[in-house]
């Protein structure tokens, strides 16, 4: 009797890890059933708008954990000349998306109603490419701290020169905007 029992026992067992499989072969399904992404249609309707953000049709996109130069940040280079690092980063995203098909997978929105995304221009991922150009820093919730302690390392970008963090540069410039009285 007690080796029936035995034999019982263990086809429970054999049934319960297949079915644990099963349910997790099934979630992962079902997550990657769930992922949302934003793909452009064509080339023309993918906008750079600076270093960190694009515009697919009528989607407001943010490279999620990126932090670019605003478009009209200015840094200095190695000579401790100015130069527009903001439009410079805009444009080496520009040439990045050149006429290349753009999806981008959305993980949520921010507070100014933006997809925060990962893009990619066909394979390439161009959030850590932003950061191993230098031309982007890494943001809050990063996963690009190797890609840019590399840049960093290398002097690639605006790590040539002098800058303001682009989170300092818009804190100052809206605390120097004219304040309206009404």
């Amino acid at each position: 009797m007690g080796r029936k029992l035995s034999k019982i026992y263990t086809s429970w067992q054999q049934i319960f890890i297949i079915c644990s499989c099963l349910s997790t072969f099934s979630a992962d399904y079902v997550h990657a059933q769930e992922e949302k992404w934003i793909i452009s249609k064509n080339p023309e309707e993918v906008i750079v708008v600076d270093g960190d953000s694009l515009e697919i049709g009528k989607k407001r996109i943010r490279l999620m954990g990126i932090d670019a130069p605003e478009y009209d940040q200015f840094c200095k280079n190695e000579k401790g000349r100015l130069y527009p690092c903001g439009r410079q980063s805009a444009q080496y995203l520009q040439d990045l998306i050149g006429h290349k098909k753009i999806r981008c997978l959305l993980h949520k929105k921010d507070k100014y109603d933006r997809e925060l995304c990962t893009c990619y221009a066909d394979s390439q991922d161009i959030n850590a490419e932003m950061i191993k150009s230098g031309q982007a820093i890494v943001y809050l919730e990063s996963n690009y701290r190797s890609e840019q302690a590399k840049a960093q390392k290398e002097k690639k970008g605006i790590w040539r020169g002098i800058f303001i963090h682009p989170r300092l540069f818009r804190l100052l410039k809206s605390q120097s905007a004219p304040k309206n009285k009404n």
